[in-house]
């Protein structure tokens, strides 16, 4: 029966994709990568699926059970788990007896058990990593001057976990459409990018507001311009930016939000665009590629460049390369 219930690939870009109608493989599946957890089957069958994502120390896992289940997870201890439920899930913690129905992401408790119901067919996502990783992390994001705050804070709730839930779906939804042929070394600091960006809206989403408030460093956007123009390759992260330029990460939001009215993100992911276009016109068609250059200038997933690109300069990448170097 377990062969027939159960089927299992690599993708090659995820680390596993499991369908199975066993509540025990699609348990142990989630349990090796997030936290150990019961599955209780309220019905006679199930038609679920597991997906994994191995960034370089967190795990971001797709699972569901396509049928009602109870999901008992203990406590978490040194692991940070975090659930986004992808549709309606009920949730209780501890000995208290009330359920709340979940939309929004909240971090499995630390010290309680947390009883879970999740939609049948919508899933959920869920973040797993350790606390001494993320201990490193909330300093880069924060800055050492905060982070005492959040040693003892309350660790159930994530009061800004819609950042958490963009930051997921963006991450699962870009690895589960990425084409095949991307050289290994780029994939590698892909990967090492998109987990900064998954663990920064994590920290960012447990964090209280009266700790982040708004913090200076105006005059330090023209120096992260002038790095970013020679640094802009897949591996850079906004930490990494943060860092280049001495701010902490919620520094540097703050700062690119009130001068340039844009995310950190979106102005990577500008400068990334203008490089790649001065490149393609430079660069001679018969000699190079789109994807080469685009790759080159920390771009991975080429179907949204071509899209942005369009948008933003009229015309597609494949014209701007053939078009200036059959002129050349």
């Amino acid at each position: 029966m377990g062969s027939a219930a159960t089927q299992q690939s690599s993708s090659g870009i995820l680390d596993c994709l499991v369908s199975s109608s066993l509540h025990s493989v699609l348990r142990d599946e989630v349990a090796a990568r997030t936290t150990p957890h019961e599955v209780t089957p309220l019905g006679d069958s199930l038609d679920g699926r597991v997906g994994v994502l191995s960034l370089p120390e967190s795990r971001l896992v797709f699972v569901r059970y396509g049928g009602d289940v109870i999901v008992e997870a203990p406590a978490t201890g040194s692991r940070v788990v975090a659930t986004v439920p992808l549709g309606p899930m009920g949730v209780s913690v501890g000995t208290d007896p009330r359920t709340r129905t979940c939309e929004s992401g909240f971090l499995l408790s630390r010290i309680d058990a947390t009883l879970m119901r999740p939609d049948p067919w919508a899933g959920s996502l869920v973040v797993a990593s350790e606390e001494v990783r993320l201990a490193d992390h909330r300093r880069a994001v924060l800055g050492p001057e905060v982070d005492s705050h959040l040693e003892h804070g309350d660790m159930r709730g994530l009061g800004r976990s819609t950042l958490l839930e963009h930051a997921c779906r963006q991450a699962w939804r870009v690895t589960s459409t990425l084409p095949p042929g991307i050289p290994e070394d780029t994939l590698t600091d892909f990967f090492a990018a998109l987990e900064d960006h998954i663990l920064t809206a994590l920290v960012l989403a447990w964090t209280h507001e009266e700790v982040l408030g708004d913090t200076s460093g105006d005059s330090r956007v023209d120096l992260l311009l002038d790095w970013l123009r020679e640094n802009h390759g897949v591996r850079v992260s906004v930490t990494e930016m943060a860092a280049a330029v001495g701010l902490s990460v919620r520094q540097l939001q703050s700062s690119v939000q009130r001068t340039l009215g844009i995310s950190p993100s979106a102005l990577l992911r500008d400068v990334r665009l203008v490089a790649a276009h001065h490149a393609l016109k430079d660069s001679d068609p018969h000699t190079t590629t789109v994807a080469r250059i685009a790759h080159q200038h920390g771009i991975v997933h080429l179907g949204r460049f071509s899209s942005s690109y369009r948008a933003r300069f009229g015309e597609s990448p494949s014209i701007t390369l053939h078009r200036h170097g059959a002129s050349g």
